[in-house]
């Protein structure tokens, strides 16, 4: 079962907190065996969790399996 969040076309999905589908652009800041952080519209996210799997979907769609997270953190970037 996911959740869509914020609006009809969800720019985020989370699925169990098992996946996650990101739509539009991405910057990946940094990527570590337990941990990943990236930029996404007016947010930055970091995710801990044990492993990541990323897959692109298509040109700006990107799924994001874990397993086992530990946190997720969204914090706003002011202009």
């Amino acid at each position: 079962m996911s959740k869509r969040l914020l609006q009809i076309v969800p720019l985020i999905e989370i699925e169990n907190f098992q996946g996650i589908r990101i739509r539009g652009d991405i910057l990946l800041e940094a990527i570590h065996d337990h941990q990943m952080v990236f930029i996404h519209e007016n947010f930055k996210i970091k995710i801990e969790a044990d492993s990541f799997h990323v897959n692109l979907l298509r040109d700006e769609l990107l799924a994001l399996d874990m397993s086992n997270v530990k946190k997720i953190e969204l914090t706003r970037i002011e202009d």
